[in-house]
Parts: C-alpha cells; structure tokens; sequence
C-alpha cells in the first residue's frame, strides 16, 4: 500500500489527464487511484488469505470476492462520473503488477510459514 502513491501520483502528473463534467476542472485523473488502492488493497488481503485456505471451492471465493469488491468501487466511480472507465481500467491493470509483484515478492515466505504452522514435516529430520 506504501508503493501505490508513489507509482500513481507520478502518472497522474505525467499524463495530465483532464477529469469528467461532473468533476471540476483540472486533471490528475489518470489512472484512477481510488480504484487502485481499492484493489490493491483487496488484492493483498486475498492473497494473505489464500495460503491459509486449504479447499479449491474457498479459495476460489476468495478471487471472486476480491474481484466483485474491485469491479462494484469501479463501477460506482465510473457510473457516479468521478473518472472516465478508461482510467478504472489503467488502475486495473497497474494494479495487478503490483499484485503480481507482492506475490513473487512475498509469496514463498508466507506459503512456507503456512506449511510449517500446520504441522507438516520441515527439510529437518530426526531428533532436535
């Protein structure tokens, strides 16, 4: 969540995208930060979740739920006029870098952690 305004504010200054009708004038709407931080956000949390999550059927939940979070913030922005969709979708797409990044990043250490804690054996054999 700490990287996220230090990768969007800079596109926002970049692009100098105006906002809609309903937004005052000026820009820095490009792309959207709230849907950003929205699923980076829900995108974490899920992926905290899903080592710990031992069925198919939940861990699927978990995506989908993440995503119908992220598509319903989206979708209000868009449909309140708040950003253009293309800026929802930009923020879509960053963001699952980001995603992507935190996974690779911290994905093996927390599966590992989850392994031991449940009780399955460690590399380590024999007595202590």
């Amino acid at each position: 969540m700490a990287v996220l305004p230090a990768v969007v504010v800079p596109l926002k200054d970049w692009t100098h995208r105006g906002g809609t009708s309903v937004m005052p004038p000026g820009d820095g709407y490009f792309p959207s930060g709230h849907t950003a931080t929205a699923a980076v956000a829900y995108g974490a949390a899920a992926l905290v979740l899903l080592p710990w999550v031992r069925s198919r059927r939940a861990r699927g939940a978990v995506v989908a739920v993440w995503g119908v979070l992220v598509l319903a913030v989206s979708y209000g922005l868009v449909r309140r006029g708040y950003h253009w969709p293309l800026d929802v979708v930009a923020s879509w797409c960053l963001s699952l870098v980001l995603l992507t990044l935190l996974f690779l990043t911290l994905g093996p250490l927390s599966r590992s952690t989850c392994r031991r804690s449940a009780g399955t054996a460690s590399r380590r054999t024999g007595p202590s």
